[in-house]
């Protein structure tokens, strides 16, 4: 019975730890370059594809916000 519950509990650290971690780019030119690496894999490097993350990069610059069809709103990003 300990045993399990040290598991559960290893779990549950595992799970926060993970949940807490940045799971992609911290500065908007970061996560520019993520939205390339996304355009590149999904979209064979479609220009509107690139030009939407450009779009995206200025939105990010300006109000340190970032939000795609693909990705939830986040608005920490560094704006650099």
């Amino acid at each position: 019975m300990r045993y399990l519950f040290e598991m559960c509990w290893l779990v549950v650290l595992f799970i926060i730890l993970v949940a807490t971690t940045p799971a992609f780019a911290a500065t908007c030119t970061e996560r520019q370059q993520v939205c390339f690496a996304y355009c590149e894999k999904t979209y064979n490097n479609s220009p509107k594809c690139r030009a939407t993350c450009e779009d995206l990069l200025s939105m990010c610059k300006t109000t340190g916000c970032w939000e795609s069809k693909v990705a939830a709103k986040r608005c920490d990003f560094d704006r650099r």
